[in-house]
């Protein structure tokens, strides 16, 4: 990588830069005239004589020759103007380009660096050099060298201009330059010094907090908040005083900047009024010289921020290139090429030394034969050595002395196309990808794109220039938008055949049942199957009918039915008896739609969610007013906190006193109608819904329907034969609420609706429905356990000749003894590696090698 920053930007932009030159240069006569211009129309239009003037064979009497020279100065200024904002948007645009090449640069030799690097770098570091430090570095690229030629010019040219008016003014207009050209850069050596300490203490600093954000339960576990802040604010008060002395500094510069050119204006006026008295200088020559000079302040302070930008921009180059130009980085050929080689043959190791692992672990002349489509265990506890034996067999890590071969193929001269495919690896610290279960299943299989969408018009003009701009950047040209499951990887010939290989192992490594449950839990788009949303609508009506038909199971739901108030649901389910056809607004935003605030209003039913809400608060307040926030008696009541009981008392006693007339605000009484829609009465008993109110509520549905609800697409009104996306399909299936005033209702419930699908066959599509469920960031919506187990089936699906696990199912258990033997029944034929720290499971395998400080000790 290139560590000068204008070799850089030669490199990747020569023939951009000098276009922008040439258009540069042709801005330098555009400049002149329009200095010469206004002296020709002072002294030669306004108080010339002689007229008329000839100009290309026409003649001109003084106003149409003033005006002839206005109309030309007003052209030359448009023509000015027009090579400016051409320069400007050329520049703008190259300035992205090579900002999005130099990024993606960046991101790819973060792919590069070998595993140990990582241990010495963290993404609280990585992360700001590739997104903010290099930001400027993008618009200083488009004025590396336009800047300097376009302002560099325009001062000659002024001073030229100057110097043919008087040499002596000439002479006064440049006499600051060679102080300013000597003091600014030596003082702006030590700004680029502080700037360099800023932007490696401000790494430190998101460093901190990364690492802070990443071990958040440890800080508070340990109460050790206060230490953290302190180490924090110590990190930003180095911050400030670096900022301070810079902002010292550079305002000095500028001071001295501004000092020097106000200085100059002082000669004009003594050295250009003396020649002027003296007859040696005309007033219109003074005037326009005067222009010039005002003129020329804007260039010359420009090519000093220039410079100073120069210095800076350099300095966050050069250490961001620093931070990534390891020794050891693994050639961009190794990331980037396709070729694929078959892997066959024993895995051995001859002589393996590694240096480097965590904790500073090391592999001592490990030699070991494992033969191909055996199984082995690498036995060891941790800091053995073992995860390392591992990582050396899967080509994550390179040997520092020693060979390690596939068959013929040495593994640290093969490439990821290679490796990447014909080798699984899953360790003990797996990643899951935010994104679907689906997106994650799969991503072993996407390794380059197979088969592109059809484009047309306007789409695939976009494309086009989307791909003309990559080619401009050197970035990939891969369509995101391609199919990129490589099916025939797999073994699978269509998509439904790898979606059911998948659910082969997910039921092998025994997460089905977890997947199914979120498939429950999910929300699903009849649009994009009818027939599953059919069968779900099915499925709804034996539910109905098994609880209509069995007394005991009738008692623990109440399904939804528009003529009956249901007591397990929320009053504003009651309400509304419908849900948004968006799924990003909840039940709790509805009230706050327009068009549901102004039914309310003209119903006078908002008057009465008031009442009810200022009851609930009263009764809140009543019981637990004086009870400690540490009880937990309060979280029964879901729809009201701790912290929220001061400011309900606020909302009582206002509504209670005589003096205030008005009653509570419009925020006040939002937050008491608020109260109430979360009222579920089975739940909270307070008393509040007598059989008169629960009448006048199913009234109130019955105007919303009719009046809200089939007037406007923004509502999905409760219907026994239509589906209903915003609700979990679990929701759908029961279309109802099981009664919360049953401790064992829910689950008895899932158990016959689990029969049910079970039943009608409709288990494998909810799976399949639980595929799109969103796992959050990094998986965070995942449990451990789950996390590592669709990893494992992540790596089996890839087929590979060779699957390495460590630290996977490695209990005594009989649930991981199944899974270890349903493993090894999958992976027959294949060579398979398994790291574990216990010799009884070892035993399980056809070989084992015991590791010991970095040695095997043992061999079986």
């Amino acid at each position: 990588m290139e560590k000068n920053l204008f070799r850089f930007i030669w490199r990747y932009s020569a023939r951009q830069q000098i276009f922008i030159i040439f258009v540069t240069l042709l801005t330098y006569p555009v400049i002149y005239f329009l200095l010469e211009l206004p002296k020709l129309i002072v002294n030669d239009a306004v108080q010339g004589n002689n007229f008329p003037r000839t100009i290309l064979g026409l003649d001109f009497d003084q106003i149409p020759y003033l005006v002839l020279l206005c109309l030309t100065f007003l052209t030359l200024v448009v023509v000015s103007n027009g090579l400016k904002f051409f320069l400007n948007v050329y520049k703008g645009r190259l300035g992205e380009r090579m900002l999005r090449r130099l990024r993606f640069e960046l991101f790819q030799r973060v792919l590069r660096f070998r595993l140990p690097h990582f241990r010495k770098v963290s993404s609280g570091e990585i992360i700001p050099m590739i997104t903010s430090e290099v930001e400027d570095v993008g618009g200083y690229i488009g004025e590396a060298f336009a800047l300097p030629a376009y302002q560099g010019g325009m001062l000659l040219v002024q001073l030229g201009f100057i110097f043919m008016q008087d040499p002596l003014l000439g002479l006064a207009a440049i006499s600051s330059y060679p102080i300013q050209g000597y003091v600014i850069p030596m003082l702006q050596k030590k700004v680029v010094l502080l700037s360099r300490a800023r932007v490696r203490n401000i790494r430190v600093v998101a460093d901190k907090v990364g690492e802070s954000i990443t071990g958040v339960a440890e800080i508070h576990s340990n109460d050790a908040a206060a230490w953290h802040s302190a180490d924090i604010a110590d990190r930003l008060y180095e911050n400030f005083r670096i900022r301070y002395e810079i902002f010292n500094r550079k305002f000095f510069i500028k001071f001295l900047n501004n000092f020097m050119n106000q200085l100059t204006p002082f000669f004009f006026y003594l050295i250009g009024g003396y020649l002027v008295i003296e007859g040696n200088l005309s007033i219109g020559a003074l005037l326009a010289v005067i222009a010039a000079y005002k003129d020329l302040a804007g260039p010359w302070k420009e090519l000093l921020s220039f410079y100073q930008m120069t210095a800076d921009v350099s300095v966050k180059y050069q250490t961001v290139v620093e931070n990534f130009d390891p020794p050891d980085i693994h050639d961009v050929s190794r990331l980037t090429s396709d070729d694929k080689v078959e892997l066959s043959g024993d895995l051995t190791f001859e002589h393996v030394s590694f240096s480097g692992g965590a904790a500073g672990q090391e592999v001592l002349d490990v030699s070991l034969t494992i033969p191909a489509g055996t199984s082995c265990a690498m036995v060891g506890p941790d800091g053995s050595g073992r995860s390392e034996v591992l990582q050396l067999a899967a080509g994550l890590v390179s040997a520092s002395s020693g060979k390690i071969c596939i068959g013929t193929h040495d593994l640290d001269k093969l490439t990821d196309s290679t490796l990447g495919r014909e080798i699984t690896y899953v360790g003990g610290a797996v990643h899951i990808w935010t994104g679907t279960i689906r997106d994650n299943l799969y991503y072993g299989l996407r390794h380059r794109p197979l088969s592109s969408p059809e484009r047309e018009g306007e789409d695939l003009k976009a494309y086009k220039r989307q791909i003309a701009e990559a080619k401009e950047t050197r970035n990939p040209i891969y369509d995101l938008a391609a199919e990129w499951n490589d099916l025939e990887a797999a073994g699978a010939d269509s998509t439904e055949a790898l979606d059911n290989k998948a659910l082969e192992l997910l039921e092998a490594v025994h997460i089905d049942k977890d997947i199914y449950r979120l498939g429950l839990q999910s929300r699903f788009d009849p649009s994009l199957n009818d027939a599953f949303a059919e069968k779900i609508l099915n499925v709804r009506k034996k539910v109905a009918g098994r609880i209509a038909e069995e007394p005991v199971i009738s008692g623990l739901v109440e399904l939804w039915h528009p003529d009956r108030f249901n007591p397990s649901a929320s009053l504003a389910e009651n309400v509304f008896f419908a849900v948004p056809a968006t799924p990003e607004i909840t039940m709790d935003q509805v009230p706050d739609l327009p068009e549901v605030k102004a039914f309310l209003s003209e119903t006078g039913f908002d008057g009465k969610l008031k009442q009810i809400g200022l009851r609930i608060a009263e009764t809140m307040l009543e019981l637990f007013s004086n009870v400690s926030g540490d009880s937990g008696l309060l979280g029964t009541y879901s729809f009201i906190n701790q912290d929220e009981l001061p400011e309900f008392e606020r909302i009582v006693r206002i509504a209670k006193s005589d003096q205030q007339k008005s009653g509570p605000n419009d925020a006040d009484c939002a937050k008491l109608m608020g109260l109430a829609f979360k009222l579920v009465p089975a739940r909270h008993r307070l008393g509040v819904m007598t059989d008169e109110l629960k009448a006048e509520v199913i009234e109130v549905r019955k105007r919303f329907l009719e009046s809200v609800v089939k007037t406007s697409d923004r509502f999905v009104a409760f219907d026994p034969d239509v589906y209903l996306p915003p609700l979990t399909i679990e929701d759908n299936l029961l279309f109802g609420r099981a009664r919360v005033d049953r401790r064992d209702a829910r689950r008895r419930i899932d158990d016959v609706i689990r029969t049910i699908v079970e039943e009608t066959g409709l288990r494998k599509p909810i799976i399949f429905a639980g595929f799109h469920y969103h796992v959050g960031v990094s998986g965070s919506r995942l449990s451990a356990g789950q996390r590592r187990k669709i990893a494992l089936v992540r790596g089996l699906l890839k087929n590979a000749k060779i699957t390495i696990l460590d630290d996977i199912a490695t209990s005594t258990s009989a649930e991981d003894k199944e899974l270890r033997a349903g493993l090894r029944q999958i992976l027959q034929d294949k060579t398979f590696l398994f790291g574990t720290s216990s010799n009884e499971i070892a035993t399980e395998f056809d070989q084992r090698f015991i590791l010991d400080q970095g040695r095997v000790s043992d061999k079986e």
